[in-house]
């Protein structure tokens, strides 16, 4: 593994992009129509220097004459470092949350006005912990959102989970730290949620060069209480367990699938009572590193690989035997690292990890045969590609 791409990977730079996701609907309202403006939360700063944070409302009804576009742009601040996660897809009804990794800083943007988005406030600190990295919505509309760091009091200097209310006033927070892992250092990173069985499941992963605890924990979601620490299995003959990085719920709603930055996956069962974290699949390697933010849809998992240049889907119907059905290649000047779905079709929209230029494109994602194609219309005026 070369530590220098993995920090490229995750400490994204100039003019990043994440994805904020499709906007379809006014509030209060639910469609199945393709959505009809994209959400990109972008920015120019880095780790040393300040830029300008942004959400760009690009224009994404394929049948426009400006479909493609940027047709309005928000700026949320004009001291950004690092604008980094948001959550997956836009809210029914409230604010969208997306942070500024490096400045240590979160925001809510309304959408009402979905043309025209407006910055709500900032999300509240928390006391003891700092730096939120992802986000996900609980039933009750409140948004959890993992903590890399506490206070530093603790050996380890564990983060945790923060629950905050839709106006970004924080409700509760709890640690990740575990006696039965004394002093491990355990940088809460991604997690999804399991409203069916009360249960949130997240991964620990860094964001620089820091050696930390490879494991997945397991919360009851109804109060953020930590159940259990699993470390992620080692294995003698290659490096797929470092750096769990992200977790998907399975469509049961009662399993999750965790992939590691280095492309092992795991299949998380047993979540209500003794929970069990089983390798079911290994990449191989080096061809195959970094396994990043996937999307799952049917029975199927679609996970960009940056430093592969590809993306591939897993049929995932066997989740203990995940098999590899197809594969999309990019050019080698596109690190993939992140995948949203429009809820009203079947289009996704992927992005660059930072490695290569600030690059977005949307696909066409067939979730019965699990095939990904390219919107071609989707492009700049006179863009070759």
């Amino acid at each position: 593994m070369q530590t220098r791409s993995f920090i490229r990977c995750i400490t994204v730079g100039f003019a990043a992009i994440a994805v904020a996701g499709f906007y379809a609907q006014a509030a209060g309202q639910t469609t199945a129509k393709p959505s009809r403006y994209l959400y990109l939360w972008a920015g120019s700063g880095t780790s040393k220097k300040t830029g300008t944070d942004m959400i760009a409302v690009v224009d994404a009804d394929p049948g426009s004459a400006t479909y493609g576009t940027v047709i309005n742009a928000l700026t949320v601040d004009t001291a950004g470092r690092m604008p980094h996660h948001s959550e997956f897809s836009l809210p029914a009804h409230g604010s969208l949350f997306v942070n500024d990794f490096g400045a240590d800083r979160s925001y809510l943007i309304d959408p009402a006005d979905p043309a025209h988005p407006k910055l709500a406030g900032q999300m509240m600190s928390v006391p003891a912990a700092h730096t939120a990295h992802s986000f996900a919505r609980l039933p009750n509309g409140h948004v959890v959102a993992t903590i890399q760091f506490g206070d530093g009091i603790i050996a380890g200097n564990s983060g945790g989970l923060a629950e905050f209310h839709q106006n970004g006033k924080l409700v509760r927070y709890s640690s990740s730290a575990d006696a039965a892992f004394s002093g491990a250092r355990i940088r809460t990173y991604a997690l999804t949620m399991l409203p069916a069985i009360d249960r949130i499941v997240t991964t620990s992963s860094a964001m620089d060069t820091e050696s930390v605890a490879n494991t997945v924990q397991v919360w009851r979601m109804s109060d953020l209480k930590l159940m259990k620490t699993l470390e992620v299995p080692k294995v003698a003959t290659d490096s797929s367990y470092k750096y769990p990085f992200e977790v998907r719920a399975m469509p049961s709603g009662r399993t999750a699938m965790v992939n590691t930055y280095t492309c092992g996956f795991y299949h998380v069962t047993n979540l209500e009572s003794e929970p069990r974290l089983e390798r079911v699949m290994a990449m191989d390697q080096p061809k195959n590193f970094g396994c990043s933010v996937p999307i799952i849809a049917g029975h199927f998992m679609l996970m960009p690989i940056a430093y592969a240049h590809r993306y591939a889907t897993l049929d995932i119907s066997d989740p203990s035997h995940p098999v590899e059905v197809s594969s999309v290649a990019t050019d080698t000047t596109f690190y993939p690292h992140w995948v949203a779905r429009d809820p009203g079709s079947d289009r996704v929209v992927v992005d660059d990890q930072g490695d290569g230029a600030p690059f977005v494109m949307i696909g066409h994602f067939d979730a019965t045969t699990g095939k990904l194609t390219w919107d071609e219309k989707f492009r700049d005026a006179g863009a070759t590609k």
